[in-house]
Order: C-alpha cells, then sequence, then structure tokens
C-alpha cells in the first residue's frame, strides 16, 4: 500500500475494507489463516513514537485473534521509512561500515547497525512461505564459498521454485558445520508444517549425509 493513500485506509471504513479483500487476494500466503471467515477492525494503536503514525487493528471472527495491519513503507518496529534507508540498506551489501553510512545519511552508527541486525529477527520460511500445502516438495540445496571479514565461508543455499527460500552461513563445509546451516531451514520449515521433512538432495557436491540428516 502507497504512503499516499494510507490516511484514506486508516479515516474511510469502506476503502479500508476493500483494500484488504484486494490484499487478501493477491497475497493470500501473507493473511492470517482465517481471514477469509471474516473479521472486524478493532480500533487502532497508539501513534509510533517515532514515526508518528497509527495503524488499524482487526479482530477475527474465527479464534478472536487481533492483528495490526502495519504499513509495507516502514521498517519492521516502526524505525524508519523504508524509502529513507534504502540506499544506505544497500551499501551494507557490500560491507559499508556503520560510521561512514552515518556520515553519508545522518543518525549514528549503532542506528544503522541495529537496523541491518533487525531483519534477521524473522523467520526467512515463515516469512515467505505461511500455509504448509505451499511449502515446495522439490528442494535443492547447495553450498557457496564466499568472504566474511577475510575469511572463507560457506553459503548454504536451499531453493524450490525458482525461488531462494534460505540462506545461511557456514564457517567451514565440514558435516557439522553445514548440518547447522542447513539446519535451521529445516527448523523453520517445521515451524510452519511439523510433518515437513526434506527429501535427499542429489545434485550438491557436497554429501547428501548432510542434508539427510536434517530431519
Amino acid at each position: 500500500m502507497a504512503e499516499s493513500e494510507y490516511d484514506r485506509f486508516l479515516t474511510d471504513r469502506s476503502y479500508a475494507e476493500d483494500r484488504l479483500e484486494e490484499l487478501y487476494e493477491e497475497f493470500a500466503a501473507l493473511s492470517p489463516d482465517a481471514f477469509p471467515w471474516g473479521y472486524t477492525f478493532f480500533g487502532f494503536t497508539e501513534p509510533s513514537l517515532k514515526q508518528h503514525l497509527l495503524c488499524r487493528r482487526m479482530r477475527l471472527d474465527q479464534g478472536r485473534t487481533v492483528f495490526t495491519i502495519a504499513p509495507a513503507f516502514v521498517m519492521p518496529f516502526m524505525t524508519g521509512r523504508t524509502q529513507d534507508v534504502d540506499h544506505a540498506s544497500f551499501l551494507r551489501r557490500f560491507h559499508g561500515p556503520c560510521w561512514a553510512i552515518a556520515h553519508m545519511f545522518g543518525r549514528d552508527a549503532m542506528y544503522w547497525y541495529r537496523l541491518g541486525q533487525g531483519l534477521g529477527r524473522f523467520s526467512v520460511v515463515g516469512t515467505t512461505v505461511k500455509s504448509p500445502e505451499r511449502l515446495p516438495k522439490d528442494r535443492v540445496a547447495d553450498e557457496k564459498h564466499s568472504w566474511l571479514k577475510g575469511k572463507r565461508v560457506y553459503i548454504a543455499t536451499t531453493a524450490a521454485q525458482d525461488c531462494i527460500v534460505w540462506a545461511s552461513v557456514a564457517p567451514s563445509a565440514s558435516e557439522v558445520d553445514l548440518k547447522k546451516a542447513y539446519g535451521v531451514f529445516a527448523s523453520e520449515a517445521q515451524a510452519v508444517d511439523a510433518e515437513y521433512a526434506r527429501e535427499r538432495n542429489k545434485n550438491s557436491d557436497v554429501g547428501n549425509w548432510v542434508r539427510s540428516q536434517l530431519c
């Protein structure tokens, strides 16, 4: 939802209902499972001290669970507008030091450090796949070596359906380190579906034994 329409989303109840229905049609996997059974708006949050924004809340008819509808143009926990931190966050991809980013974009070094660290709060699998039936049955896994602070590391990557569903850093290509790195994907996938099990992968040049142990 664009920021330009957010005020109307907060003030026009009918418009808010229509937009939620449209968003559900397009992004059903990101919505609560019980959304199709109905909901009622449940007031607003207190204004954010950081961004001075209200958020609508809704209560599902099934289960009576209350959710906050957070706008996508702000970062998690209202730490900043996405458009304001986009370029600085891009530089972090190339290991730009936080003090240099603060010099160029304002704030202080700790702000940019915490902003990057905050992206790791979420389950990667649970964010991209909400419904158990959408978990891919056919997956491939492989390791790509890279560098971290001058030391060689291995990016344990799991992909399916033209999408990277998980990537984790392993300090070495040993069975112990790779099992731990791939194990994060396994645990996050099983948080979505407790019965979810990985099949043996055949196209990784590291032993299949590592992946076969993840369940």
